[in-house]
């Protein structure tokens, strides 16, 4: 497939992490070589945007995950990605001991065939940030009316574990919590973060939906009204799972559109061409010197913005930091819905 490059580079100048990986230099040692042995290949976040811009169609972020399968089966992995796939293996989330960020909550534990949705929180929740989204996210179904139900305990849903070559260790997750969704009865998932959406709806092949598409529905139909006026200039950051693989769009911005007193400014580079935070392909355990969430951060500050805006749990540990660099304040949808309803 890769012999049908013309070499136009409008893959390299599109990539996400652009000052960090080389495309166009990759593939013209692959065509010349034979082979992808670089270890800038483990930059990649498999954001797509490549893929999805390359004028022949290549499938780009295909041809880099099975090299990197096939590095990783020679060894050549750098000691993060070894350490992410270890926590993975021994803990069933990739940073290590997670935790039931659900207790002290009003919540239903997932019996068999007694709610209509399982809520999956993710492995993001062992930060407490992301733990608090997640109980945020909760009150609000709970407040719509929504009927569903939390795992006493998760694995990874193993999105990423595949993405950075991990086929094995993947069809095992996969496997488990199959078997584990099938004991209790779920017939429909519904996710917090956009990576395990993506491995649930496509690789798992169950009906899923992530948290904005039920949340904008219950505001649609006044089973949520809000009480607060938010006063704040806000811009979204589109996640890569949620936008380019999913086309999920709308749904978070119909959310921020309705939350009264909401200045909605959009980014030049959103929706299909939104880049990635770096987070993705287990590089939300790595250190890259030029962040392409520091080039999101900027964007967002140029616009004036006071708060940038995701739904996506590794996006907002990705965003975050950066943005204190710029006065700006990295905020879930779900975090605004709250703060104008309770």
């Amino acid at each position: 497939m890769l012999q049908t490059c013309i070499q136009c580079g409008v893959c390299s100048s599109s990539c996400s992490v652009r000052y960090e990986l080389n495309l166009r230099k990759l593939i013209a040692n692959f065509l010349g070589k034979k082979h992808f042995w670089d270890q800038q290949l483990w930059n990649c976040t498999n954001c797509r945007i490549c893929e999805d811009r390359c004028p022949r169609g290549i499938k780009l972020t295909e041809q880099i995950v099975k090299a990197k399968k096939e590095v990783l089966e020679r060894g050549f992995v750098p000691q993060e990605i070894i350490k992410f796939l270890e926590n993975v293996r021994k803990f069933g989330n990739p940073f290590g001991r997670g935790k039931r960020w659900y207790e002290n909550l009003e919540i239903k534990i997932a019996e068999r065939g007694d709610f209509d949705f399982l809520f999956f929180a993710g492995c993001a929740t062992f930060d407490e940030k992301i733990a608090e989204v997640a109980r945020k996210a909760v009150k609000l179904l709970n407040f719509a009316g929504v009927n569903f139900a939390v795992l006493r305990d998760e694995s990874c849903c193993g999105n990423d574990v595949l993405a950075i070559g991990e086929e094995g260790l993947f069809e095992l997750l996969k496997e488990k919590n199959m078997k584990i969704f099938e004991e209790v009865g779920a017939k429909k998932i519904l996710t917090l973060s956009p990576h395990c959406y993506n491995a649930f709806k496509n690789y798992y092949e169950i009906k899923t939906y992530h948290v904005t598409e039920v949340l904008s529905k219950a505001i649609e139909k006044a089973e949520i009204k809000f009480t607060k006026v938010l006063e704040k200039v806000v811009t979204f950051h589109d996640p890569c799972y949620l936008g380019r693989y999913n086309r999920i769009y709308d749904a978070p911005r119909k959310i921020l559109e309705y939350i009264p007193g909401i200045k909605f400014l959009e980014m030049q580079r959103s929706k299909d061409l939104s880049i990635c935070c770096g987070g993705g392909a287990g590089n939300v355990v790595r250190y890259m010197k030029n962040r392409p969430s520091m080039m999101r951060v900027e964007e967002a500050s140029s616009l004036g913005a006071e708060l940038l805006v995701t739904s996506c749990p590794f996006c907002f540990m990705m965003l975050e930091d950066d943005a204190k660099l710029k006065n700006l304040e990295v905020k879930d949808v779900i975090d605004l819905v709250y703060d104008s309803v309770f």
